[in-house]
């Protein structure tokens, strides 16, 4: 048998599907299979799968679930991203409300108190925003380096403390008053 023929008919090898996976995943895993064939690498034998092929792969190899998963995995990388840069902006709120308060306090002790309502303001929505900020900040952070388990037990725990704060309820109407006898042969 002729080399040639010995490497069409050699199977494919698992490192080369995975660069065929790779290679679908990352062209936004397309359905056409012509829009994949020309992205698709060669293997070792020049040679790139058919459509069949291609397809069964995707099939048996699960590359649908593995893609989803991945798809998953990445959103809550951008998740987590988002939230820290949040938190980053929170803290860089908060450091800026810390200035406002120090520079009001400065103006405060190097002037008369007649001349200094923008230095107050300052202060005290310098202090209204590094609380804000830093309580939410702080907040979030926690949140982010809980684990699945903690988030859980923490949802437990409000939804516990909801149904007892609804069973503790007490449904009430108002009821209107009563019309006295006199008020009643007055209107008679």
């Amino acid at each position: 048998m002729s080399d040639e023929k010995v490497s069409r008919m050699a199977e494919y090898t698992p490192l080369y599907k995975e660069k065929c996976f790779e290679v679908w995943y990352t062209a936004g895993r397309p359905n056409g299979y012509v829009k994949v064939i020309d992205l698709l690498p060669e293997d070792e034998y020049g040679r790139k799968p058919s459509k069949n092929i291609f397809a069964s792969w995707r099939d048996e190899l699960g590359w649908d679930l593995r893609a989803d998963d991945l798809d998953a995995r990445a959103s809550l990388i951008t998740d987590d991203e988002l939230v820290n840069n949040r938190v980053l902006m929170l803290k860089e709120q908060a450091a800026r409300a810390k200035e406002l308060q120090i520079m009001g306090l400065n103006f405060l002790r190097e002037h008369d108190f007649d001349s200094s309502s923008s230095a107050v303001s300052a202060v005290i929505k310098g202090a209204e925003l590094e609380r804000v900020s830093k309580g939410l900040g702080e907040q979030l952070t926690k949140l982010l380096k809980m684990s699945d388990e903690e988030l859980v037990g923490n949802v437990q725990r409000l939804l516990e403390r909801a149904s007892l704060a609804d069973s503790n309820v007490i449904n009430m109407e108002e009821i209107p008053e009563e019309k006295e006898e006199e008020d009643i042969e007055e209107d008679a």
